[in-house]
């Protein structure tokens, strides 16, 4: 155990700082728009204005079309029995957060173990679990640690569940230190004790992995959404920053006197540098009438500072990460007049070829989870079973229904079949829909009352 989970911390220390960045920057603490040194207190305010954080909306975009609807075979018909495990751990709601938490981490992890009521499927922070793969794309980890801290009489200790393919070790730090991600920093191994060591009951290690954007290579860590774009999100928070000033001090025009001496107003200000008072300057405004006494007095003012190309800079810099995330346009600058839905889908053609591309990734994990969770059950999953993603593709309501009604009659489709197409359709619709068929259903009504009549022959 002690090489396996000198290997995890490692790991876990390399790549904590990296996810850290990633979470941050999703939350609007960026680094800092570049700023002089010398510069006015009132610059700083600016600058922490000037954050626009565009970099929820790449994980967002991708996250609002994934959807799991069922488990079920490839010709349709009700989920299989692992689906009850689905409803029953809240996943309906908490799928989400794990396509979120692959997207913008580039992984996600997901834990089933056998429980009470039955497997016990747990979404997990990418931020508190190393994975240990002995090839890049195999389906489950040799190992994996789950880390956390916890309090042994009053000292904070750091914890970690460490997984193989039979047991689960839980282990605590023997001595409180500087908590680092909630790893002790600097320690290793013998710094850990085993509090509890028990089996899960498994073949295979407990943790599933997804992957944002696979790699054969096994020092290429599976890349987020979010990790690409910091660099121009940055460059937008130093465009945003110069507009604000040239906005401040420049946008309006500035007015100059030449051959007249300020008036002293309240014995003008005090100049701490000369330690003596100097005179305020003439105060302009539209209220106000200025009469010069000297006939030589020269007035002016300043062009006013045309910031059209710190606006083009920003909207063109915005068009770079829309372009580099694979993002529609009008989801950034929010320009979208009078769409068509064949053009609306044309502007998604690259977002929906992305969504295409993450619902095969995911539902292949999605899919390990259910053979997990079969397992526990003591059941086999049928080989054909499939994920079925929800369809969100943005199309006409009645063109699509239209287009599933021609199909139906021109080339000879079941319309039950055809019922699984309709957009927005769940499966207890489904369900509501065959039964009220099978009672609509003439020849069905036929052979129930026939089957009725009947009569049984009577044994001699």
């Amino acid at each position: 155990m002690g090489p396996v989970l000198d290997t995890i911390l490692g790991k876990y220390r390399a790549t904590y700082p990296r996810l850290e960045r990633v979470e941050q920057y999703l939350h609007g603490q960026h680094a800092p728009a570049y700023m002089p040194e010398a510069t006015a207190d009132e610059f700083r305010i600016f600058r922490e204005r000037s954050i626009k954080n565009f970099l929820p909306l790449a994980v967002d975009a991708v996250a609002s079309n994934l959807y799991v609807d069922g488990l079920r075979a490839a010709g349709g018909g009700d989920n299989f029995p692992a689906w009850e495990s689905w409803d029953r751990n809240g996943l309906v709601e908490a799928q989400t957060a794990v396509h979120r938490d692959a997207l913008a981490f580039g992984e996600a992890y997901v834990r089933v173990l056998p429980g009470a009521n039955g497997p016990e499927i747990e979404p997990l922070s990418p931020l508190s679990v190393t994975a240990l793969f002995q090839r890049p794309n195999d389906p489950f980890p040799v190992a994996a640690a789950v880390h956390g801290t916890t309090f042994v009489g009053g000292e904070r200790r750091a914890t970690v569940d460490l997984y193989d393919d039979e047991f689960v070790f839980r282990l605590a730090s023997k001595e409180e230190g500087n908590v680092f991600g909630g790893v002790l920093d600097g320690v290793d191994a013998s710094d850990f004790i085993v509090t509890e060591q028990l089996k899960h009951g498994l073949t295979h290690c407990p943790i599933i992995r997804f992957r944002n954007m696979a790699s054969t290579s096994p020092n290429v860590p599976s890349l987020g959404e979010v990790e690409p774009l910091i660099p121009i999100q940055d460059r937008l928070n130093d465009i945003e920053l110069s507009t604000a000033i040239a906005i401040q001090y420049g946008a309006h025009r500035q007015k100059w006197v030449a051959g007249v001496e300020p008036p002293k107003e309240n014995e003008g200000v005090w100049d701490w540098v000369k330690g003596a008072f100097r005179k305020r300057a003439i105060q302009f405004s539209a209220s106000r009438l200025i009469v010069f006494p000297d006939k030589d007095t020269k007035t002016g003012q300043y062009d006013a500072t045309d910031i059209g190309p710190y606006l083009d800079a920003y909207n063109n810099t915005v068009k770079h990460l829309a372009a580099i995330g694979a993002l529609p346009p009008h989801y950034l600058s929010g320009d979208m007049i009078n769409l068509s839905a064949e053009a609306l889908a044309a502007a998604q053609e690259s977002l929906q070829r992305k969504v295409d591309d993450r619902q095969r990734a995911f539902g292949g994990a999605w899919r390990r989870v259910f053979q997990t969770v079969a397992e526990l059950t003591g059941e086999a999953l049928p080989a054909d079973a499939q994920i079925v993603w929800r369809d969100t593709t943005p199309r006409s309501f009645p063109a699509t229904v239209d287009a599933l009604g021609k199909m139906v009659s021109a080339m000879g489709v079941p319309p039950e079949a055809a019922w699984q197409m309709v957009p927005g359709m769940t499966p207890a619709q489904l369900a509501e829909w065959r039964t009220l068929a099978d009672q609509l259903d003439p020849a069905t009504k036929m052979a129930t009352a026939l089957a009725k009549s009947v009569i049984e022959p009577v044994a001699a």
